[in-house]
């Protein structure tokens, strides 16, 4: 068997399972991995920009948006798991009333600062920003916007600050950041739910060992692992 370095492109909301398995993965199979987070949009422009990559994490509507172009082998397709909205709040502080829209929508009209990702390469922000449209808050809510990039830097940057902060991201990323807690998912009709799909680029080197990756990701003990981070099965 010839040994690859593969080249992984992997969403922000992954991280967590992503890092950990990719170095089971790697003693297990003796083919060595590079990983490369961010947004699934920043992702898709890297890829657009002819970055080295063997195989993507991303979402299906940036998939569609590759298989557009012939980017990617819409034979490789292999759903890993679907994740929510969650809200979030630093660890000192209390936790708001999220338990119905109403409740979620005057505990972000209460908040001094909201974190989120950003709604141009992130899925997450982006979905944020459509549901306080959705409960008629909108202008409030981006007037306390505050984003860094992808969810997890977001709930970062959020246990840095002092004020009547709230975050709002994918359940994973919030769940991959210590100093702040899960106070619950997005309420009822709110929630949304994102699926991860990886897939092999056209342009890959290792199509073997890149298909090997992914079927390692279905494997029961890695999505045992994907459930303990909060996610839900795909397939």
């Amino acid at each position: 068997m010839i040994l690859a370095e593969l080249n992984i492109l992997a969403a922000g909301a992954t991280e967590s399972i992503i890092r950990d398995m990719a170095g089971i993965f790697e003693r297990e199979s003796g083919h060595t991995v590079k990983l490369t987070y961010a947004p699934v949009g920043a992702l898709r422009d890297k890829i657009y920009a002819g970055e080295p990559a063997d195989l993507a994490i991303v979402t299906p509507v940036i998939i569609e948006q590759l298989l557009t172009k012939g980017l990617v082998r819409s034979d490789t397709i292999v759903p890993l798991g679907k994740v929510g909205g969650g809200i979030a709040v630093r660890k000192d502080a209390a936790k708001p009333a999220i338990g119905t829209p109403e409740e979620l929508k005057q505990s972000l009209l209460a908040a001094t600062e909201i974190y989120h990702a950003d709604p141009k390469i992130g899925t997450a922000g982006a979905y944020f920003l459509q549901m306080a449209d959705r409960l008629g808050i909108g202008d409030e809510v981006r007037k306390k916007g505050r984003t860094a990039g992808g969810g997890k830097v977001s709930m970062e940057l959020m246990t840095k600050s002092t004020a009547n902060a709230i975050g709002l991201t994918q359940i994973s990323e919030i769940l991959s950041v210590k100093e702040v807690v899960l106070v619950g998912p997005y309420p009822g009709s709110l929630q949304n739910m994102t699926t991860y799909t990886g897939i092999l680029l056209e342009r890959t080197p290792h199509p073997e060992a890149a298909q090997a990756f992914l079927s390692f990701m279905i494997s029961p003990p890695v999505q045992a692992r994907f459930k303990q981070a909060g996610y839900e099965p795909a397939r």
